[in-house]
């Protein structure tokens, strides 16, 4: 008795990845003994251009293809097959055997059938693996967070250049204590709607599963007060354009809220918020193993400047661990909706700048350095005991949160 075919199974990641790159190789490999077989070297693609009369972006993309490290980085390089077969006849006209261009020819028919299986086009199979963390934007296409960052931006109606998060940290005055200065700030921070009202701060200190820190001192502001002003905003950084924010306590902290106003270049401003919290404890316990920085992002930004600065004395990893974590559902944004289903693939490395104290200067950023020399005349502390390290991502993406954490002593 026949027997019925067994119901298709959803695609495997594994088998995708796979296979694409084992196709995207056999494509490198043949193209690689093409322009042997013609004494052609790929590394220099003006002169194959010249010699084989060719578009000179397409022997570009030819070289790139050829020089991957890996055969999925071709991919965002790799011509259609009207302009691989240009290449391939350019080729055959000067001398390379038949058997060389079919060999290519083949191998682009069989990355074709991969793609065909796993995805359905070119777009959705790089879209694919772009989310799963296996393909690196390419500068000079849009990636997956630029669309979202323009979709938003166009959706939500507000959007900032950058996104700065500094966290210094030194040993506190107690034991078993440290003390942290926390700096956030928007950089060309402006509304695409005149009517858009919109959260740019939260402050809050948590353990690790996500409830209030408490400590004897409690937040401390950066900069002096006076009476009715709006609370943990840096006057002395912000640019004088900036409107008057709007304050909302909270259960667990503050909110500093955006007003409707002015759209465009003539609405935009910089705009920094910060505190000091003095004697969190260091020392581990049961619900508070790790000692972090977060960066929230919730709003459309072009970049994420992300610093930790580091006192000698504060116990911690060369480089400190980094996740993160996405909102798909909406809600909270603590540390107690941060879970391994919701971590997002983050392909960029932190980095630790040089000098003692540490070089913080980016075109990001304008004026990071003053601000880090006043925070350190703020708390009293030797700049040249610290050391600074950075994470910088371009187009984060919109409801997540980007965590550094190290284990405590």
């Amino acid at each position: 008795m026949p027997t019925a075919d067994p119901p298709k199974t959803l695609t495997e990641p594994l088998a995708l990845v796979e296979e694409s790159r084992l196709a995207l190789q056999g494509i490198r490999g043949a193209l690689i003994d093409l322009f042997d077989a013609v004494g052609a070297d790929p590394r220099e693609p003006q002169e194959v251009a010249r010699r084989f009369d060719l578009n000179r972006n397409l022997t570009w993309k030819l070289s790139r293809v050829v020089g991957a490290t890996d055969p999925l980085s071709a991919l965002q390089h790799l011509p259609g097959q009207a302009g691989l077969e240009l290449a391939v006849e350019a080729f055959e006209r000067a001398g390379a055997p038949s058997n060389a261009g079919n060999n290519v020819r083949g191998a682009m028919r069989s990355f074709l059938n991969v793609v065909k299986e796993h995805a359905g086009d070119r777009e959705q199979l790089e879209l694919t693996l772009e989310s799963m963390g296996m393909l690196a934007p390419d500068a000079a296409s849009l990636s997956g967070r630029e669309m979202a960052f323009r979709g938003n931006s166009s959706v939500w109606g507000v959007q900032a250049r950058t996104r700065l998060t500094m966290m210094m940290v030194a040993p506190g005055a107690a034991e078993w204590t440290h003390d942290y200065v926390m700096l956030t700030g928007l950089v060309g921070l402006r509304r695409l709607r005149p009517s858009v009202r919109w959260r740019l701060a939260r402050a809050q200190t948590h353990d690790d599963k996500g409830v209030s820190l408490k400590t004897d001192t409690g937040m401390e502001e950066i900069e002096p007060k006076a009476p009715g002003e709006t609370p943990l905003v840096v006057h002395s950084f912000c640019s004088p354009s900036m409107p008057t924010l709007e304050c909302r306590p909270t259960a667990d902290g503050v909110e500093i809220c955006l007003p409707a106003g002015q759209v465009g270049n003539r609405g935009a401003f910089d705009c920094y918020m910060g505190y000091v919290y003095r004697g969190i404890a260091s020392k581990p316990g049961p619900d508070n193993l790790w000692g972090s920085a977060a960066a929230p992002i919730t709003l459309p930004v072009e970049e994420l400047v992300f610093d930790l600065i580091v006192h000698k004395n504060v116990r911690m990893p060369n480089l400190p661990e980094v996740k993160l974590y996405g909102f798909p559902h909406g809600g909270p944004d603590g540390p107690g909706a941060q879970t391994q289903d919701n971590e997002l693939p983050l392909p960029e490395r932190i980095v630790e700048l040089a000098g003692r104290p540490p070089a913080l200067a980016t075109p990001a950023v304008p004026g990071i350095s003053k601000m880090a020399a006043a925070m350190y005349t703020r708390m009293g502390w030797n700049p040249e005991d610290f050391r600074g390290l950075r994470l910088v991502i371009r187009h984060p993406p919109m409801s997540s949160r980007v965590v550094m954490r190290w284990p405590l002593a």
